[in-house]
């Protein structure tokens, strides 16, 4: 159905019906009662599984009208098993990239944290692709949720918390931390005491807001100090996309950020500028430029100088537009003429 039908198709209200059953099928009891073998309970949880992909795959505003409060009492249900949560917060990803008023963010947002208690990683990766879609169009409405965000990658890098089926190459779920860490980017205030509501009266952030600081503070420098060049390629892809994300995060705090944490951000990143592969010799150069922009960063990034005239040289184009890019920010009077 997904396949033949367009979202402005007008034969689309013919089919709402059928897509409501089957997407509310599961949290209507069974007139044969339990079943021994749980195939009922499978079946169902496919029937909605399938349905939340067509309504996300067909979309048009007519069947978003029709069906997005039914995608959200799935998404909330307690009832509703792992896999549907999964689906059902991925199709309203799809829903409000569509239509992006179609999700209050100040009521949904105590929705969004119960989702952020889940201990099912998949549940909490797909939560997360949610959440960025979500606080991407309107930040302030989601900012309570920072605490939630700084938790979870505090169990994934501080604690090694992971289920083994989430591992990558013994390294803790890296496209969750990914989402936490892009997520944490669109609050660059968010080390200030005042940032967001965690400590006042009501919030159910799981850390004090002085705890919350520290332990983000602690996974960043965890995160900067045990990534390596690994002999694994898989490894050190996984490992450098985190860090590179970190190191990003460390952008968005500018000057207000940990001078410690800037230090070793610009430290590690003139040891990748000089690496063989020229993939991360590439991103190494790209994330420089951004770090060196920040007040106060230009004599650490001066001390790279000579390895990133070296990369001038470099067979690959794109290695030596980086190059050239991270020495017009460097340039100032003193090392005009070197350049």
């Amino acid at each position: 159905m997904s396949l033949l039908l367009r979202g402005g198709d007008p034969s689309i209200s013919s089919i709402v019906n059928t897509i409501r059953t089957d997407i509310t099928a599961a949290g209507a009891p069974s007139s044969a009662g339990k079943s021994s073998s749980g195939s009922g309970s499978d079946s169902s949880d496919a029937a909605q599984a399938l349905a939340l992909c067509s309504i996300a795959n067909i979309s048009g505003l007519e069947l978003i009208q029709a069906l997005h409060v039914e995608v959200q009492h799935i998404l909330v249900s307690k009832s509703s098993t792992p896999n549907v949560r999964k689906k059902a917060a991925l199709c309203l990803l799809r829903l409000v990239r569509t239509s992006p008023n179609l999700v209050a963010g100040r009521e949904f947002a105590p929705h969004v944290a119960q989702l952020l208690q889940d201990r099912h990683l998949g549940v909490l990766t797909s939560t997360m692709s949610l959440l960025n879609g979500l606080a991407g169009q309107h930040p302030p409405e989601y900012e309570t949720l920072i605490p939630y965000a700084v938790h979870i990658l505090g169990m994934l890098v501080l604690k090694k918390a992971c289920a083994r089926e989430y591992l990558y190459y013994r390294t803790p779920s890296p496209w969750l931390q990914i989402k936490l860490l892009k997520f944490l980017q669109l609050y660059p205030n968010a080390l200030s005491p005042e940032a967001n509501g965690a400590g006042k009266k009501g919030s159910k952030s799981p850390p004090a807001n002085k705890a919350y600081v520290s332990q983000l503070t602690s996974v960043v420098s965890k995160i900067l100090t045990e990534t390596d060049v690994s002999d694994s390629i898989n490894k050190s892809n996984a490992d450098h996309a985190v860090l590179f994300e970190a190191v990003n995060l460390i952008v968005t705090w500018g000057p207000g950020g940990p001078v410690q944490l800037r230090d070793g951000a610009m430290k590690l990143l003139g040891k990748f500028i000089s690496v063989r592969e020229p993939n991360i010799r590439y991103l190494g150069l790209m994330t420089m430029a951004r770090l060196a922009q920040i007040e106060g960063s230009a004599d650490g990034v001066k001390k790279h100088q000579a390895t990133v005239l070296v990369s001038l040289k470099d067979a690959d184009i794109s290695v030596r537009r980086r190059a050239l890019d991270l020495l017009f920010v460097m340039c100032d009077t003193d090392n005009a003429e070197r350049i």
